[in-house]
């Protein structure tokens, strides 16, 4: 049952997911196999729900169930035009590379790179040593500031503004992305000072947990031929599993 599904699994699906969209050449091989982006956006858009419904849980005693669904609404309207754009971001790099316009090609390398906030826990490592390790917050608050970053940068770099609006990518789309993410902000102040019923978000963070899962089944097997042939999907893969029922 979906409610046997730890969060430690849906955030790893989550990542899963979202390595395969931010790097063109595993989306490549994805959709060769058969599988389409939107199938990867399910599972990443479900697994961030439960994210946002946790948090909503936990910060504000699982209140404003309905702020909460406002704000999931609009962070997935505003992370699929960002899916979108930066789709087309990554073309005009490749255009400019092939005419070896270097300095934009590195500009729009950094636009491309993920940046957000990094979270260093100590642990402990071999022979009682404790090291610091790095990962990357996939939350909420630090993809919105990331989308609002890019669409700042993008619209800060004149040079690209002809190449992008020849793909569809006006600079008027680009500050209607910014504008719609710094107005997200507020959304989620909002959200976290409102107070709703547990029963309620419980349920729809379920609901999501399930929808993610299903997906996740259905994809599973091309995304274990990906895996096959990156190492980095591979691991995110078994982090991704559900750990076997032991035997009596």
């Amino acid at each position: 049952m979906a409610s046997a599904i730890s969060p430690q699994i849906v955030a790893a699906r989550t990542r899963a997911a979202q390595c395969i969209l931010t790097r063109s050449e595993l989306l490549a091989l994805f959709e060769s196999f058969g599988g389409l982006a939107s199938d990867l956006e399910r599972i990443r858009d479900a697994g961030l729900e439960v994210e946002a419904l946790e948090l909503a849980k936990s910060t504000a005693a699982g209140g404003g169930i309905a702020a909460t669904a406002d704000v999931m609404l609009h962070f997935a309207e505003v992370q699929k035009e960002y899916v979108a754009v930066m789709g087309v971001v990554r073309l005009v790099r490749q255009d400019h590379e092939d005419v070896g316009k270097t300095d934009l090609v590195a500009a729009l390398q950094q636009i491309i790179k993920n940046e957000a906030r990094v979270t260093v826990r100590t642990v402990q490592g071999e022979e009682g040593k404790t090291e610091r390790v790095a990962s990357r917050s996939t939350s909420t608050e630090a993809l919105r500031a990331e989308i609002l970053k890019d669409a700042r940068a993008l619209i800060g770099l004149p040079a690209v503004h002809a190449s992008l609006a020849a793909r569809k990518v006006p600079v008027e789309r680009l500050k209607k992305l910014e504008a719609d993410a710094d107005a997200l902000s507020e959304k989620l102040s909002d959200r976290a000072t409102k107070k709703g019923a547990t029963k309620t978000a419980t349920a729809a963070k379920s609901d999501a947990v399930q929808r993610q899962a299903k997906r996740w089944g259905a994809a599973y097997r091309i995304l274990a031929m990906v895996g096959e042939a990156d190492a980095q999907v591979a691991e995110l893969l078994r982090e991704a599993a559900r750990p076997r029922a032991r035997k009596g």
